[in-house]
């Protein structure tokens, strides 16, 4: 090694909130209705000795502004970004829901079905024996058996709310606010519930208000997605977002809760699996997120004639799930929606797990929307395209091998993670190092 070649890198530490869900994301300052709900910051949240203190900077707003201004030209006009459709589906990111906009969920039917899609990189030799297989209950597109990564370091860190995000580069109305937890739901007297928007799980994109007088409420339900499947070694279950809105012309300022319930069927009763978290308030005309997530036992809800656990069939999403609002109408307040009809997020990409690499070791990136098996990993540098050795793949992150590339210093790297449906994540940056280069470690 050459003397005086080295490079600080940063580790990217992950907050270990002991498996809490605390740790999400949620709006920043400015947002409509900050005064009122959740905590009105980016990234993760540290909510040890009491504190709310964010943990990175937000620069969705830079990430729009790099494609706006041609500065992910090199992305978008590759030949990958071209087959991709980078271009178009990054003009849609500013509203999300772009895999449904797009109908990426039914296009790959088109293309011979997720296991013979063409989006799908290469796999490391080591990638079984790291992976388990396991059922998956998730979008009826996707399948109903998966390799799951181990409960590992990479997969730990990589987990959902325990990620330290460089940025979160999502539509400000697609990051959850956090909310304390809400009793269960005891009383099921609920109407029959109208249409979710567009589809059956619903959609947050051009959805016309509901015209409601200037002292009445009206809370709306706009859709659902699902998030990720938990993980079975930690019998974590499924996580949902559900998008709610106060079509009112006033603030809402006293709490309700949000609740969804896994069942077989329209029935409910008091001892199905539920979660509900109390919203605290929202403004008027205002979009929220939260996340739900699921105990595993919803995916034990019955059993077969051979004895083997089965999924819930039904998730039943209620807003003002305890009837305390006093509303124009509450037959937009809910909805039954069957589990396989439930699209994902999108994806998002929102870290790697070290700031720089050396050419041919390893490096995570955290987010969500990847889906259940390998898609694509594509990195970018000297205008290059070029796909990384995938080593582990799920729905929350993704691990790669960075090529052994002959470079002659350190140089800037973008990596942009491609669900199997062609979906496909914001770049990441790092730097990419050569063998010579000694990776020091920050003080």
């Amino acid at each position: 090694m050459s003397p005086g070649r080295s490079l600080t890198v940063r580790n990217i530490p992950r907050n270990g909130f002991a498996g809490s869900d605390e740790g999400q994301f949620i709006r920043p300052p400015g947002s409509a209705g900050e005064r009122f709900a959740g905590r009105p910051v980016i990234g993760p949240v540290d909510t040890r000795h009491g504190a709310s203190h964010p943990q990175g900077p937000a620069r969705h707003e830079q990430f729009r502004e790099r494609y706006e201004h041609g500065h992910l030209d090199a992305i978008t006009r590759g030949s990958h970004g071209r087959k991709l459709d980078l271009d178009r589906q990054y003009r849609y990111y500013g509203a999300g829901d772009v895999a449904r906009r797009l109908n990426l969920h039914t296009q790959i039917g088109h293309h011979g079905g997720w296991r013979h899609s063409r989006y799908q990189g290469p796999i490391s030799s080591t990638f079984v024996s790291v992976h388990f297989g396991h059922n998956y209950f998730g979008p009826r597109w996707c399948p109903s058996r998966v390799w799951y990564p181990r409960w590992s370091d990479w997969v730990r860190w990589s987990w959902w709310d325990r990620c330290l995000p460089l940025y979160d580069p999502r539509p400000v109305f697609c990051r959850p606010i956090v909310y304390a937890a809400c009793p269960p739901v005891v009383v099921y007297d609920f109407p029959r519930w109208e249409s979710l928007p567009v589809i059956s799980a619903g959609t947050w994109v051009d959805v016309s208000p509901v015209v409601v007088a200037p002292q009445q409420y009206d809370l709306q339900l706009l859709a659902v997605r699902f998030v990720d499947g938990g993980h079975p070694e930690q019998r974590i279950g499924p996580r949902y977002r559900v998008w709610f809105r106060n079509s009112s012309q006033q603030d809402l300022t006293t709490g309700f809760n949000v609740s969804i319930i896994a069942a077989q069927d329209d029935r409910l009763n008091d001892r199905l699996p539920q979660v509900g978290v109390r919203v605290e308030a929202i403004a008027a005309g205002e979009t929220q997120a939260v996340d739900l997530r699921l105990p595993w036992e919803a995916y034990e809800l019955s059993r077969d004639v051979s004895g083997n656990a089965m999924p819930f069939d039904k998730l039943h999403v209620i807003v003002d799930s305890h009837g305390e609002i006093n509303e124009v109408s509450a037959a937009n307040n809910g909805a039954i929606v069957e589990r396989g009809d439930i699209l994902p997020v999108d994806p998002a990409a929102f870290s790697t797990d070290v700031d720089a690499v050396s050419a041919g070791q390893a490096v995570s990136i955290a987010g969500e929307g990847f889906g259940p098996e390998p898609g694509q990993v594509l990195l970018y540098v000297k205008g290059l395209e070029l796909q990384p050795e995938i080593q582990g793949w799920y729905d929350l992150g993704v691990r790669v091998e960075m090529p052994a590339l002959p470079l002659a210093e350190p140089t800037e790297a973008r990596l942009v993670v491609v669900r199997r449906d062609s979906a496909a994540s914001n770049p990441v940056e790092l730097t990419l190092a050569p063998a010579s280069v000694e990776l020091l470690p920050a003080p």
